[in-house]
């Protein structure tokens, strides 16, 4: 014989209360609250625009201010490359360079400087002060830039008619970084030590502006020859730069 069950009519009608309660719940949380939320989202974005000036601007007006804003900023990307190139010391070379490049280069830069050198009758340190060899920890580059830089300020104390350089040191490289912390520009100091005339000295701070020639001095200390009057000494941070 098979069981029976009976509910109680107050059982049945506490069973429907339940099933409805649940089933309203369940359609408040998966119906209508996404839609109360899309609807308070709707009411801020309204809102933000009502207080957005360009809200009310035509498709075309803001079509047209774009396209104004982009040639505003093609204009300065112009304008910034034409003065990075102005105030460039050297060129931006590339990474990948051979270790025997440097070696090669650093022969020629030496004797080339020796021989300007003493036609001028200008006094030079031996080897530039420079190693001519690079660790394997080193970066090719960094040193070929720095040699290049050696060559840069000598050429341009040298055309000056100074008297002599005493000494050349290459200081750690200075990387500079805009706002969002991209590199732009990389600084190669160098600590120079030469004696020279006092007009060579104010033709020298001239020649420093001149494009493909242009250095920057971060320190220079200045002292006059205890024996002559019109001989200066100078020691100075002398940089040159390099636009990325």
């Amino acid at each position: 014989m098979t069981p029976s069950f009976k509910i109680s009519e107050r059982a049945q009608v506490v069973l429907i209360l339940v099933f409805a309660v649940t089933a309203l719940g369940l359609a408040v949380r998966f119906l209508l609250w996404p839609q109360f939320a899309e609807r308070k989202a709707n009411l801020r974005l309204q809102k933000e625009l009502a207080n957005n000036p360009y809200a009310k601007l035509s498709e075309e007006t803001l079509q047209a201010a774009a396209a104004h804003a982009k040639n505003v900023a093609a204009t300065l990307d112009s304008e910034w490359e034409k003065i990075a190139r102005r105030i460039s010391t050297l060129p931006n070379v590339p990474a990948n360079i051979p270790r025997i490049a440097y070696q090669v280069e650093y022969q020629n830069v030496n004797q080339r400087l020796n021989v300007k050198a003493k036609s001028l009758e200008i006094k030079l340190p031996a080897g530039l002060d420079i190693d001519p060899a690079v660790a394997s920890t080193e970066s090719v580059r960094e040193r070929l830039n720095q040699l290049k830089t050696v060559e840069k300020l000598a050429d341009l104390v040298f055309d000056q008619r100074i008297i002599g350089i005493t000494a050349l040191k290459n200081l750690p490289t200075v990387t500079h970084h805009s706002a969002d912390l991209k590199p732009i520009c990389e600084e190669y100091p160098v600590e120079v030590t030469f004696s020279t005339y006092f007009d060579a000295l104010f033709y020298l701070f001239s020649a420093i502006f001149d494009e493909d020639r242009v250095f920057v001095f971060s320190k220079i200390r200045v002292t006059s020859d205890p024996r002559e009057d019109d001989i200066l000494h100078i020691k100075a941070v002398m940089s040159s730069l390099i636009f990325l």
